[in-house]
């Protein structure tokens, strides 16, 4: 039995078909939609009493009102990226076994908006949506900090100074935060190590566009895998999909990976 309610989607379906043309009648909206007239008048009646609809009474003509454009303001270009990224982690996770994991900076950490780890035989547990990550200890945070804009960086460390405990804490996380970020620009990816025998690790990729890092891209598996042979599949799994994911969000192939970001292929962590 579906749990879908049907006014809501009728009413979602006559939104969506007033959204392709700038004016709509009963009877296009009736072709568009396949619903009846007498409902579609119902339908109409509601939207335009909330404000989402108007209707020119002279000419019998609906169209849409500024109003609808307040449907999208809580949808960002992160949680764009999130969703073309998606069904690439699924896919990949699915032939390889790794679980993969996307995150967008937010208020100063990193937030895992999708896991893929419900789908790989080895996650370390069900899925780690809703995480959120450090930027100096976490391989996704240090992979943000590496490569996001010199202006964003500065921002990020003076957020993270104002929360260090004294001036001394301040200079001694200012060197903190240079140095990992050094580290994870030589070594080419986010790294944070396992913590202890039979935990989990994790290397971590940034996705840019136009030079700006939207989001971060992670692969969590048993610290002993990720060493030697085992550490090239990963990253090169993980290159992957960074790769596929940077060809979606610029289908025009010019979403060519940042020389700078790429990883070396004899690194060790």
């Amino acid at each position: 039995m579906s749990d879908a309610i049907g006014p809501v989607v009728r009413a979602l379906d006559v939104l969506c078909a007033m959204n392709h043309e700038p004016q709509s009648t009963l009877l296009s909206l009736h072709h568009a939609t396949g619903l009846p007239k007498s409902t579609l008048h119902r339908l109409l009646a509601t939207l335009r009493r909330e404000g989402y609809v108007r209707l020119d009474v002279v000419r019998g003509r609906y169209t849409l009102t500024a109003k609808v454009r307040e449907l999208s303001e809580g949808y960002s270009e992160q949680e764009g990226v999130v969703d073309i990224a998606a069904p690439v982690l699924r896919s990949i996770t699915r032939s390889t076994g790794l679980p993969l994991a996307i995150g967008v900076l937010d208020h100063g950490r990193i937030v895992v908006r999708y896991s893929s780890m419900p789908y790989s035989p080895i996650g370390s547990e069900h899925s780690t949506i809703g995480h959120a990550h450090d930027l100096l200890r976490s391989g996704m945070g240090q992979a943000f900090l590496g490569w996001c804009s010199e202006t964003q960086r500065n921002r990020l460390m003076q957020r993270l100074l104002l929360d260090a405990s004294d001036i001394d804490g301040d200079a001694l996380l200012e060197v903190q935060l240079r140095e990992a970020m050094a580290a994870t620009r030589a070594r080419g990816y986010g790294f944070r190590p396992a913590d202890g025998r039979g935990a989990s690790a994790t290397l971590a990729l940034p996705v840019l566009t136009d030079g700006e890092v939207v989001a971060v891209l992670s692969l969590t598996t048993f610290g002993a895998l990720l060493v030697h042979d085992g550490l090239k599949e990963c990253l090169a799994v993980l290159e992957r999909c960074r790769e596929e994911v940077m060809q979606r969000l610029a289908p025009q192939g010019d979403a060519a990976v940042d020389p700078a970001c790429s990883v070396p292929r004899n690194a060790d962590p």
